[in-house]
């Protein structure tokens, strides 16, 4: 993750960003207070790994005792799972050893886009049911596959796509992230409001950014997934760019219980004080360069820069802004702005924007053009040498890479 040697005029260090990107840093050591990279070490084997998870679940029994040939099984893909065409393809392998047909397996995926295409995830399937298996992408305003469960507690309407409420079982598959990640609605987030209508997740938009309510959304998230009969699910920790940490499954609240601890230890950093320079880094391909990602990154980014300070975030985000950020273009009131884009798809990173703006100056590198860049409000990095000379101005900094996935503490925050 770093690559670090000692200079004659100070420290060097090289953060990787994208698929192949890197910055250059020389850094005088007395203005480095904490470098939040960890050797993480990824997963040599992804599908033994899923395969040893899925036939050792936690307080669950296994699939063998719980599944039978004829159930109809429908696995629903959460974005933003690392590696989730092969952890897909583990986790299909493992139904195929209990008998259940091909022909009985549907993949529900909430977006088609980068490496977990349909011909990426067949091409990793056993070739006798890579044509036989359903993959099927959720339109969240397509009314037509949506079916009625049950109402909340509260006394809203759940909603969830066909495929889930005609399957026998229902296998959610997502990243695992601290309880307190913003825009996180825990552990089952990742079937409901992802499988649902549009109500509903424009519901969990408009308070997403609310801490106060983000308890009350995993337990609306809890009863969705018990109602829907969902009890056993795969939960991926995330590591450096693309790879995996670790493979979690079985009954839902005790993988949260020990995937709680294990993320806290691979992405928790104690820095003893806020910087008035953060660097942060996005590892990885397509599927992590995104404005979600983004978001998580300012937001961990702005838990170690101190007031009025200064946010640099180093990316390979190519996609162009969604019709809330659009919003924030031009709009001097931010307490107006959060309240006119809360209801749009993007309202996550727009709120986060808009909040971090308020005490930090924050920096892109990116592969936007800069004009798109600057009218967000934020300052637009056309080169990495940029990113040194910026170091440079500053009395502090803390580096963090994959900051996305990034907790850091300051001492004085505790």
């Amino acid at each position: 993750m770093f690559l670090t040697h000692t200079a004659v005029c100070g420290m060097e260090r090289q953060l990787r960003y994208g698929s192949h990107g890197s910055v250059h840093l020389n850094i005088n050591p007395e203005t480095l207070l904490a470098e939040c990279p960890r050797n993480l070490q990824p997963l040599d084997d992804l599908s033994a790994a899923v395969a040893v998870a899925v036939a050792n679940p936690l307080d669950f029994p296994a699939l063998s005792e719980s599944i039978f040939p004829g159930d109809r099984v429908a696995l629903a893909l959460d974005g933003g799972v690392a590696c989730s065409d092969r952890v897909v393809a583990g986790v299909i392998h493992c139904l195929l050893e209990t008998q259940v047909a091909g022909r009985d397996i549907t993949v529900l995926r909430v977006e088609e886009t980068g490496p977990s295409s349909d011909t990426a995830l067949r091409a990793c399937l056993p070739e006798h049911v890579r044509d036989e298996i359903a993959i099927v992408t959720h339109d969240p305003q397509d009314e037509d596959s949506l079916q009625y469960l049950a109402a909340s507690q509260g006394g809203d309407p759940i909603y969830f796509h066909g495929a889930l409420c005609e399957a026998d079982v229902v296998i959610p598959i997502s990243a695992l992230r601290v309880s307190d990640s913003p825009g996180y609605a825990g552990i089952n987030g990742g079937l409901f409001p992802a499988f649902a209508d549009a109500k509903s997740q424009q519901r969990f938009r408009e308070s997403s950014h609310l801490s106060e309510r983000q308890q009350a959304l995993c337990e609306e998230a809890n009863e969705a997934a018990w109602l829907l009969g969902s009890q056993f699910t795969v939960q991926v920790i995330p590591g450096a760019g693309d790879s995996v940490l670790e493979v979690l499954a079985g009954e839902s609240q005790a993988v949260l219980a020990r995937g709680e601890d294990l993320v806290q230890a691979h992405w928790g950093f104690q820095v003893p004080e806020r910087a008035s320079l953060v660097v942060a880094t996005i590892e990885g391909g397509p599927e992590q360069q995104t404005w979600d990602n983004l978001a998580r990154a300012i937001h961990s980014a702005s838990r170690a820069v101190a007031d009025d300070g200064a946010i640099v975030i180093c990316t390979d985000l190519d996609s162009h802004p969604g019709p809330a950020l659009q919003r924030l273009i031009g709009i001097g009131d931010t307490h107006q702005a959060m309240h006119e884009i809360e209801r749009e798809p993007d309202a996550f990173p727009a709120t986060q924007l808009c909040a971090v703006q308020e005490r930090a100056r924050i920096y892109l590198l990116s592969n936007l053009d800069g004009a798109t860049v600057e009218d967000l409000g934020i300052a637009h990095v056309s080169s990495t040498d940029e990113v040194d000379r910026l170091m440079q101005r500053h009395e502090s900094c803390i580096l963090l890479a994959n900051a996305h996935h990034a907790v850091p503490v300051a001492d004085e925050d505790e």
